[in-house]
């Protein structure tokens, strides 16, 4: 099993500890049916946050999908590694193992353009000098929080972990980890999206959550192939970014 798996046990606990709290959170939405708009609550957040430095920090600092188990595992991992702290870069995925070598790159960047495709975002990207609502806030907030620790959790926690811990690492052999990972991804997203479709629209639910998993096994595959999570931030943070304003587009 070390050939193709290592540690699932706290990928799952950490998974768990995630979908719980997130899924009281949007409880309220899901058993009421009623419509959560994603675009719309996070811009209010934000303009809410606005009128008070402190507000505006905690928004920042725990107001995405898991910041503050982000920092309690690196607090942690801190305390039980100071001793190593350059093996703890590879915990969070903060090392840079190129499996392709000089390609590397342009695999990386055909993975992401082959992702934008699949999302339909690219063309949008026409769109956005018209697009009243983008402004440095939401840009700063789709990076992080959300990017930076969906990333370092999913990627560079969880999958480091999940990756085999004998033999060499490759596509093949990562394939199981490659596959749970973004299976975890997607289930943390459940909630969520539960809150925007409701059980009343399983199609939609079922699309946005196969879009989600198709994402988490480009973003594990980009991952394996550098062993580094800074990739995977920056086309999750474009990703993210042009999904927003699209929900926000669309909706004016």
């Amino acid at each position: 099993m070390g050939k193709y798996l290592g540690d699932i046990i706290w990928p799952t606990i950490l998974l768990i500890a995630i979908v719980v709290p997130v899924f009281i959170t949007y409880e309220p939405y899901i058993l009421t049916n009623t419509y959560y708009n994603i675009g719309s609550s996070i811009t209010q957040t934000l303009s809410n946050a606005m009128s008070n430095p402190v507000s505006i920090l905690l928004t920042y600092l725990l107001g995405d999908l898991a910041p503050p188990y982000l920092y309690v595992i690196i607090a942690i991992l801190l305390v039980l590694n100071r001793q190593r702290i350059h093996e703890l870069l590879n915990e969070l995925g903060l090392s840079w193992r190129p499996l392709f070598g000089k390609l590397t790159v342009p695999v990386i960047i055909i993975l992401a353009f082959v992702w934008f495709l699949i999302s339909g975002l690219i063309p949008l990207t026409l769109f956005i000098p018209r697009v009243p609502m983008i402004s440095l806030l939401l840009a700063t907030y789709m990076l992080f929080p959300i990017a930076v620790s969906e990333e370092f959790i999913f990627r560079g926690f969880m999958l480091s972990r999940l990756l085999p811990k004998t033999g060499s690492i490759n596509i093949i052999t990562s394939l199981p980890a490659i596959t749970i990972d973004a299976l975890y991804f997607t289930i943390a997203h459940v909630p969520i999206y539960l809150a925007v479709y409701g059980l009343s629209d399983p199609i939609s639910l079922i699309y946005t959550l196969s879009y989600i998993f198709i994402y988490g096994i480009i973003s594990s595959i980009i991952f394996v192939s550098t062993r580094n999570v800074v990739p995977d931030i920056i086309i999750h943070w474009i990703n993210d970014y042009l999904s927003i304003v699209t929900v926000i587009y669309l909706a004016h």
